[in-house]
């Protein structure tokens, strides 16, 4: 993949990532001279088209997110059956590398992490989009501090494959809400379990389940009680425990009603890290959360203390219920005796059937079809789906195929059809600052073509598809057309070798060239000031303007000959010196010689001693027999 270019425009730098469903590169974006994440899909789910056209639609669908703890969604594509998305570059580390490298975190740092991911979830549920797969390899972390939460979009197209790929799934189950175990509907509160326990794992350095298989890790999300942090890890702040504890309660009905109101508590318990929050047992759903000052700061061991005995008095008081409820129903039973077994049997034996798939069938449909097996329908929520018409299916609980009690209804969400938006005017915008109004209108980028234009800046748009002001569904793609600046003239390169410099200058400059850098060079056969060759083969195809260079010929190589000559060298003795013997030899042919020998004082100022030779000699000059310096002498002349 390394080197290929996806849609004409995505150039694969390096691998920067894989995991069970994709693997990530680093990619080069050529129009815009960028670099962006680009997930491909791995061949094994490229096969199956039902999960291509889900994974495509969702991912256009969380293309329309823009926040900045969400990595946006540039672009998706296809390229000889290579599916991709075209994502924000990120330069950081994701959540799970940190936590592997120290452990756990601080409350404070894991809250404040916390706090970001809600805000994009904040975000992504007030557009109607779940993401389904909250994990720590789904957060990235950047250097300085935001968190980004990435894969919206896969984790939505990938739901129905990864409860049957064990490889892909064991990396998610960890972080499954009980629903998603069971298969069952899933809806925004499931995103909120799954920050819990990425927020427990923040703290503690561990996730609550761990298993032999996901079956088991799965089955534990739906049995088995949470073992609360502050009795594994010293120190965890009562408050911040009551959010996760809240977060990951079993029953959806007993958790955050929403994204808004988990962060109002993460905002206030930032702001004060001893608050506590009297949540008046988690079952209460219809009980607000209030925020009571602390009245205990004797230490994490007696919030603790407080907060297990609680637990023990809270579940002896509801074993104690159940037990009393229990014994009132028998004796109801026995008194009304034969009555009693008949209502017995209404109440243990209730019809099992098989659930209808309504899913894309219209309300009445739907209706009918549950009606045949003696099931009824109940509409849940109602949202916008650019996938389905209004009026139509989205989702059901049970599944399809799934067998449910006939005394329970079959929890659907209806269609209202695809949002409308207004086209944004995006003429005279960068590419850039164009793609970001399309996200923040809820569309998506279309084709993106160049055209020359005289008047127009390079990379700013200069046409649209739709025009501007018309009102379309959500998740419309929007063509672009991005002026490419003038249009470049293409002319011949002239051939000039042979030329003398001034004509072949002329001929360059007539052709619509520049004269660049010449070169002088030694030649035999091309007389001097002629040219021997050109960097730019004749007839190559250049733009108007294009520089090219000459090296020009300087004649033949001048070939220095020895011959008989005498030269002069100048001498100072150093300052004071008195009675110096200065000798000068010479060394020629491999002769040794002494040129020149006399005693001499400093005051008698600079010598001047005549050197004889022929060709190259060597002069060392001494005094008082120590060597001073030496030097070659040329005696030669150029023929």
């Amino acid at each position: 993949m390394i080197g290929k270019v996806l849609g004409n425009r995505y150039e694969i730098v390096e691998k920067i990532g894989s995991g069970g469903m994709s693997i990530v590169y680093k990619a080069r974006c050529g129009l815009l001279n960028r670099f962006v994440a680009v997930k491909v899909l791995r061949p094994e789910f490229t096969s199956d088209e039902n999960f291509v056209k889900k994974f495509r639609q969702e991912s256009q669908a969380a293309a329309s997110l823009s926040h900045q703890n969400i990595v946006s969604i540039y672009d998706v594509g296809i390229d000889d059956d290579i599916h991709y998305i075209v994502m924000e570059y990120i330069e950081g580390r994701t959540l799970k590398q940190i936590i592997r490298e120290k452990g756990r975190l601080n409350p404070a740092q894991a809250a404040d992490i916390a706090q970001q991911i809600c805000k994009a979830l904040v975000h992504a549920h007030k557009n109607h989009i779940v993401h389904r797969d909250i994990k720590p390899h789904n957060i990235l972390v950047t250097k300085d501090g935001t968190a980004k939460v990435t894969d919206f979009g896969i984790a939505r197209a990938v739901t129905s494959s990864t409860v049957t790929n064990t490889g892909s799934v064991i990396g998610s189950v960890h972080y499954f809400s009980p629903e998603q175990a069971r298969g069952g509907y899933i809806d925004e509160k499931s995103d909120l379990y799954s920050l819990g326990i990425v927020l427990y794992e923040m703290v503690t350095g561990r996730v609550p389940f761990e298993g032999e298989s996901p079956i088991s890790i799965a089955l534990k999300h739906i049995q088995e009680t949470v073992t609360p942090p502050a009795e594994i890890i010293d120190g965890v702040p009562a408050g911040l425990e009551q959010i996760i504890m809240k977060a990951i309660q079993k029953d959806p009905g007993s958790r955050y009603e929403t994204a808004g109101q988990m962060l109002d508590d993460l905002n206030a318990f930032i702001k004060n890290n001893d608050i506590l929050f009297e949540t008046q047992g988690f079952e209460d759903k219809e009980s607000p959360t209030i925020i009571m000052p602390a009245v205990n700061k004797g230490g994490t061991e007696d919030r603790t203390n407080t907060n297990k005995k609680a637990r023990e008095k809270n579940s002896r008081q509801n074993n104690k219920k159940t037990i009393i409820a229990i014994a009132l129903i028998i004796m109801a039973l026995i008194v009304v005796g034969y009555g009693g077994s008949i209502l017995v049997k209404k109440l243990l034996f209730v019809d099992v059937v098989e659930v209808p798939d309504i899913i894309g069938k219209t309300q009445e449909e739907a209706e009918a079809e549950l009606k045949k097996v003696g099931l009824k329908m109940e509409i849940r929520d109602r949202k916008s789906n650019p996938e389905f018409p209004a009026g139509t299916i989205i989702s059901q609980h049970p599944l399809g195929g799934t067998e449910n009690k006939v005394t329970n209804p079959v929890l659907v969400i209806l269609s209202l059809g695809p949002e409308k938006t207004e086209v944004p005017y995006l003429i005279n915008l960068s590419a850039a600052e164009a793609q970001a109004k399309l996200q923040q209108r809820g569309l998506v980028d279309g084709e993106i073509t160049t055209r020359p234009s005289e008047t127009v800046t390079v990379g700013v748009v200069m046409d649209q598809s739709p025009q501007p002001g018309l009102m379309v569904d959500e998740g419309t793609p929007v063509d672009l057309v991005i002026s490419s600046g003038p249009e470049i003239q293409q002319i011949t390169v002239p051939a000039v070798v042979g030329l003398d410099l001034q004509t072949a200058k002329t001929r360059i400059q007539n052709a619509g060239m520049i004269l660049g850098d010449t070169y002088p060079q030694e030649s035999d056969l091309v007389p001097e000031g002629y040219i021997i060759r050109q960097s730019i083969p004749p007839n190559t195809m250049v733009e108007k303007g294009a520089s090219i260079g000459l090296w020009v010929s300087t004649g033949k190589k001048v070939v220095p000959q020895p011959v008989e000559g005498t030269k002069v060298l100048t001498i100072n003795l150093p300052a004071g010196s008195k009675d110096v013997k200065v000798t000068v030899k010479k060394y020629q042919d491999g002769v040794e010689e002494i040129e020149y020998q006399m005693r001499h004082d400093a005051d008698e100022g600079p010598l001047k001693v005549a050197v004889t030779g022929k060709g190259q000699v060597r002069v060392v000059v001494l005094f008082d027999d120590v060597e001073q310096w030496s030097e070659t002498l040329n005696f030669t002349k150029e023929e």
